[in-house]
């Protein structure tokens, strides 16, 4: 078991942590490649330099109205500039811009993969995705720990009246804690989704109260978690993965790029000790009152052993001392859905915010969530600390 209070002083010491990937894990930059980007090539796939592919075409002679025309309305082919590179003797590899291997099979008409996110052609973990899984974390272990409306009351009641519009509504007899007060709100007529969880964040990680309720990121104690970027990653850890929707029966797979299994990267993660000190008496929320006589860092690991061991189950993933962050990763990895699951008001929200609707039939599905993404059989996202 993870003993946080060793991870903790390790990261005092020695603040660059280091991080190994269990299952493919794909980190978008918003790019999708086209066959116009790349070409494949036997179990690779070749990402084009297409600007340098292009000008070779013309100063051999191709016309620049064919070639406008061509690229204005392409063949659905993955093997788009086969005709020009076989008709003109040309080596796609000598036109790449990096190539991967592939991971599964790509489909044999006009295909999109989805790019990993890059510095200089080479990929690295934003320290935001990772601090975002942390934090997500954090909020489950508060919810669990702290959650109920006696607590939320006490955390909430320190600063009198500018509290006592969200108290009262937390108080109705109907609530035993915050998630139920969170799904009466949820469930009101002229209530987004969005704005519900910026009710919840202002609650859990702190707040400002003058004119109106809201989130406050300067009273929130997590702006002392620092979580760099990792350092970047060798390109030769990517390849092209086919990824398939389980779970609505025949789907259409989706190719991303993502890091292997294996790929070990380094991420600085550190708490900045003097900031807790000189905001101890400017934080509030449900966590700082959560935090009262316990360290801030093992809460912390604490919470990401908690919440990512649950998750880990329901994956079936053996290993310890995981943590989930990614595309594919899942709605109930990215949210507190664990514990709204167990919520007797939950089915009758979910269905009214339209969730686990079936794109096929757009009708609810009885079963949420019912879809996996697995690459390669593999649930996605999963790296051990």
């Amino acid at each position: 078991m993870l003993d946080p209070s060793l991870l903790g002083h390790r990261f005092r010491r020695r603040p660059w942590a280091m991080f190994e990937v269990l299952t493919p894990l794909h980190i978008g930059n918003g790019n999708e490649l086209t066959p116009v980007d790349f070409y494949p090539l036997g179990d690779r796939i070749i990402v084009l330099d297409t600007e340098k592919l292009i000008n070779d075409l013309l100063r051999l002679g191709v016309e620049v109205e064919e070639l406008l025309d061509f690229l204005r309305n392409p063949p659905g082919s993955l093997y788009l500039w086969r005709g020009y590179l076989e008709k003109l003797h040309l080596d796609p590899r000598n036109y790449a811009r990096y190539s991967l291997r592939i991971r599964g099979e790509l489909g044999r008409e006009s295909s999109r993969i989805k790019e990993f996110i890059k510095i200089k052609g080479k990929p690295y973990i934003p320290g935001t995705s990772l601090k975002g899984a942390i934090r997500t974390a954090v909020l489950y272990k508060v919810l669990k720990d702290c959650g109920d409306v006696p607590t939320v009351v006490e955390a909430l009641g320190k600063y009198g009246k500018t509290t006592g519009n969200i108290i009262r509504a937390i108080t109705h007899p109907g609530n035993q804690d915050l998630l139920d007060y969170y799904l009466f709100y949820l469930g009101r007529g002229n209530v987004r989704g969005k704005q519900a969880d910026d009710i919840l964040e202002a609650i859990v990680f702190g707040f400002e109260a003058e004119r109106r309720f809201r989130y406050e990121p300067k009273r929130d104690p997590m702006k002392a978690l620092i979580v760099r970027d990792s350092r970047l990653i060798p390109l030769d850890n990517l390849s092209v993965y086919e990824v398939r929707v389980v779970g609505w029966g025949s789907s259409i797979p989706i190719w991303v790029e993502a890091l292997d299994p294996g790929t070990r990267f380094e991420a600085e993660v550190k708490v900045d000790r003097e900031l807790l000190r000189i905001g101890s008496d400017y934080f509030n929320g449900l966590l700082w009152h959560c935090l009262a006589g316990e360290d801030f860092e093992e809460f912390v690991w604490k919470a990401v052993e908690e919440f990512y061991g649950e998750l880990a189950k329901l994956d079936n993933v053996k290993e310890r001392d995981v943590i989930r962050l990614g595309w594919g990763s899942g709605w109930i990895s990215m949210t507190v859905g664990i514990l709204l699951m167990r919520k007797r008001g939950w089915e009758r929200v979910r269905r009214k915010l339209g969730l686990g609707k079936n794109p096929h039939t757009n009708k609810i599905v009885e079963r949420f969530p019912k879809t996996k993404r697995l690459a390669n059989g593999q649930p996605m996202g999963w790296i051990k600390i």
